[in-house]
């Protein structure tokens, strides 16, 4: 009646992510994470299969964090300047913000999607932020005007 996928990441185990956590932090490379990926990322897959899911995904368990996908990526971000939430003083996650104009460094998820491939012979699916999701939360008043005047003139720029 309708295809089924996972919205958003597939939980991930503890200890999946601590070792996001270390290799963010530097305690271990990102060599030897992605190794230890590599061999955790087809038990999530296995599990959409079995589940009977109609698209597979990674479960977007190398992800850091959904938007900060781009900003891995894209050249013109400095880390830990506002927190998405920092006017409610909760506690989230830092997002860097656009200080300088965006320059592509490498592909957003091929690596990601290549990996996919090779392990499912299933539909399969990456998710991307969308260019409003990566305006909400990378682009600030107080850091991002050098690079891009307005928020739209930032979402604008992340279109291609």
């Amino acid at each position: 009646m309708f295809a089924t996928y996972v919205v958003g990441s597939l939980p991930r185990p503890r200890w999946i992510r601590d070792l996001v956590e270390d290799r963010v932090a530097g305690r271990i490379s990102f060599e030897t994470a992605d190794r230890m990926l590599d061999a955790a990322i087809p038990s999530a897959i296995a599990l959409q299969e079995r589940a009977g899911l109609d698209y597979i995904s990674d479960g977007e368990w190398r992800r850091e964090s959904y938007v900060k996908v781009f900003a891995d990526a894209v050249g013109g971000f400095r880390a830990g300047l506002h927190t998405e939430v920092a006017a409610a003083r909760i506690s989230a996650p830092a997002y860097p913000a656009v200080v300088e104009r965006m320059v592509t460094q490498r592909p957003i998820a091929l690596a990601e999607a290549q990996f996919l491939r090779a392990h499912t012979d299933r539909s399969t699916i990456v998710a991307l932020p969308s260019p409003y999701t990566l305006g909400r939360r990378l682009w600030t008043p107080e850091h991002s005007t050098g690079a891009y005047e307005t928020r739209e003139a930032f979402i604008d720029a992340c279109v291609p």
